[in-house]
């Protein structure tokens, strides 16, 4: 197991067996983790919702506003 160890470390650039052990426990602890820190499915949700166009964004222009969305949503939920 060590020389496959030793052929994984040239083949993947690692520069140690602890680099490689460690790396593997991540990947088996955590899943396959992207470059900014999140799962490849959030990742995507992010990358999609970025995507969206601004014209479905809402714009509060005051406290009042802001409240009125939110009871309006509170009374669609408890109907349900």
């Amino acid at each position: 197991m060590y020389k496959d160890a030793k052929r994984a470390l040239a083949a993947k650039r690692y520069s140690s067996v602890s680099e490689l052990i460690r790396d593997a426990l991540r990947k088996t602890l955590y899943g396959e983790i992207t470059q900014n820190g999140f799962t490849k499915g959030f990742e995507d949700f992010v990358l999609e919702s970025s995507r969206e166009p601004e014209k479905n964004d809402l714009v509060f222009k005051s406290e009042k506003d802001l409240e009125k969305y939110f009871n309006g949503k509170n009374k669609i939920i408890r109907k349900v």
